[in-house]
């Protein structure tokens, strides 16, 4: 199921007797909600079943995945197929819907029950498994149910992230290679700063490039202390922070509580590292509605080289979306070849203008000049610090008049008269 569905009865013991499978739904019920293939394979069985409901196509789906798909066999229960009995489906494809009829399975809230069989569909027994286990690395599907290969392709543009292990690169040859980003380490917890940071951020702005600071946040640290100690180091409040969530970072009310109290030191956090393993098998796959905008990461199989070249495209499974947001930067490979060092390297799908409106909140359609003819226009409406102006009077109040109080009180004027 699709981001937000929470378990609402594990695989095990209960007060009706063993329950051989996971079931996933949401507060009040989730019928109609879309279901997916947890791995490829063909359809066996389909249609109305004993306890599942029916008739078909309402029931449940039986699904064999060979050796090359990962094997074993799963069920999908309470639901109505979308599929064929025959049909070769493939991870994260949609194959059904939540049966909305409660009395497909016992008068509960609709819901989706799964199971997992160690070979072959079997009875009740050793040979089924606890299917939690089975989806512990499992990615979420994506969103609207589009298939990422379906997506509208970009032409992305390529960053770095780097800490003091990369110091001495030189930021000029990152540049003159075609990197539009710099994401580098500030600080950690409440008692680490980065010494390489003051050197990365000033050739960074000096090239007129696109940089982010960011914090590694520690569970076991005061959210305060840490606030304090990254933005005392980041110098520059405008450039926009990144927090770095994963191991030894706590949950997400940790994260929360420490972009709280950054924020509220004047400086915007633009961008939030929580990887998809941490988020998942670690901090017990939270909503993440409302965060700032997601990074991730994921390597492939060996994925090295030349940023350009390995760039697995705008339809790899690491733009796919989990907890409720999208991904905004993704960290494709720890192994780019980068001004002759092997670094960490990103990418964002839109360019350079929109990267920085969407870290900063700022429209970077608007151009200097732009924005200077716009605070002309408005002194000249309000007055120097908005406060009027001296020069056309005040009113009743004693406060300086505008243009418009001033032509409002003509008119009246003209019209007593």
């Amino acid at each position: 199921m699709s981001a937000g569905r929470v378990v609402t009865s594990g695989f095990g013991p209960r007060d009706d007797g063993f329950h051989w499978g996971v079931d996933f739904g949401r507060d009040g019920g989730s019928g109609g909600e879309p279901v997916y293939a947890s791995q490829g394979g063909t359809v066996v069985y389909a249609g109305a079943a004993s306890g599942f409901g029916g008739p078909d196509p309402a029931g449940w789906l039986v699904v064999d995945h060979p050796a090359a798909d990962g094997g074993g066999t799963t069920v999908y229960g309470h639901i109505v197929r979308e599929v064929e009995l025959g049909s070769r489906v493939e991870a994260g494809q949609r194959i059904a819907h939540v049966n909305p009829d409660s009395g497909s399975n016992g008068g509960v809230p609709p819901h989706l029950h799964f199971e997992w069989h160690r070979y072959s569909w079997t009875q009740p027994g050793p040979g089924r498994l606890d299917p939690l286990t089975m989806l512990t690395d499992a990615l979420e599907p994506p969103a609207n149910n589009q298939d990422p290969s379906d997506m509208p392709s970009t032409t992305p543009i390529f960053g770095i992230d780097i800490s003091h292990y990369q110091n001495g690169l030189d930021l000029a040859q990152v540049f003159a290679e075609g990197f539009e980003f710099v994401i580098a380490k500030v600080s950690e917890g409440d008692y680490y700063t980065d010494d390489s940071w003051p050197a990365f951020r000033d050739a960074t702005l000096a090239a007129g490039k696109i940089l982010v600071g960011y914090h590694y946040v520690r569970g076991d640290c005061d959210a305060e202390a840490q606030a304090a100690l990254f933005v005392d180091h980041l110098g520059d409040h405008g450039i926009p922070a990144m927090l770095d969530q994963e191991a030894n970072s706590g949950d997400i009310g940790v994260f929360r509580a420490v972009q709280a109290a950054i924020e509220n030191r004047g400086v915007r956090v633009g961008l939030s590292y929580l990887p998809h393993w941490y988020w998942e098998g670690h901090i017990g796959s939270p909503d993440l509605t409302g965060i700032p905008p997601l990074m991730t990461s994921s390597y492939g199989n060996g994925r090295s080289g030349y940023a350009s070249v390995i760039y697995p495209g705008d339809g790899d499974v690491g733009w796919r979306p989990y907890g409720g947001a999208e991904v905004a930067v993704f960290q494709f490979s720890d192994a780019g070849s980068v001004a002759g060092r092997t670094l960490d390297v990103d990418a964002f799908r839109g360019t350079p203008d929109q990267l920085r409106t969407l870290l900063t909140g700022e429209d970077m359609s608007f151009t200097d000049q732009d924005r200077q003819m716009l605070r002309e226009v408005w002194t000249q409406l309000l007055g120097q610090d908005g406060q009027g102006w001296s020069q056309l009077g005040q009113n009743a109040q004693g406060k300086n008049l505008t243009p418009v109080d001033a032509l409002g009180a003509i008119k009246a004027d003209l019209e007593h008269h």
